[in-house]
């Protein structure tokens, strides 16, 4: 039996079929791999994103409260600074400090694509299709 074995395997062209073999097995794997790294990576921008305009909007409630208006946009959200006093001392700080800007200062969301506001009524959504309602 051993001997049958080793010259099978000896014969011209089975490396060739093995290797083909372990070619299409590991080219499976890594499709399915890449489908479920594509999948986890799609679930992690969209809870970033929740968390994201979360904190936007929670930027514009104090900006609101502090300024008696909308910002004019989100980018003023990154430029204005707020002072507020801490027991006894006083804190500076932005409104907004985002994740990732674009060169004109544009917050982008997870995506990377800016977000969409409306100024008259503080509003704030991801111009992303399918999560313009998130």
């Amino acid at each position: 039996m051993r001997k049958i074995f080793l010259k099978r395997f000896n014969e011209k062209g089975s490396g060739i079929v093995e290797s083909m073999l372990v070619l299409i097995v590991i080219s499976i794997l890594v499709v399915v791999v890449m489908d479920r790294y594509e999948t986890v990576v799609e679930e992690a921008k969209k809870v970033a994103l929740k968390s994201e305009l979360n904190n936007i909007r929670q930027s514009i409630l104090v900006f609101k409260i502090k300024n008696s208006r909308y910002p004019e946009s989100l980018k003023e959200l990154v430029t204005a600074r707020f002072i507020v006093p801490y027991k006894d001392d006083v804190i500076t700080a932005k409104y907004l400090e985002p994740y990732s800007l674009d060169k004109d200062k544009n917050i982008l969301d997870p995506f990377d694509m800016p977000y969409a506001y409306e100024r008259t009524t503080g509003r704030v959504w991801s111009i992303k299709k399918g999560f313009e309602n998130r």
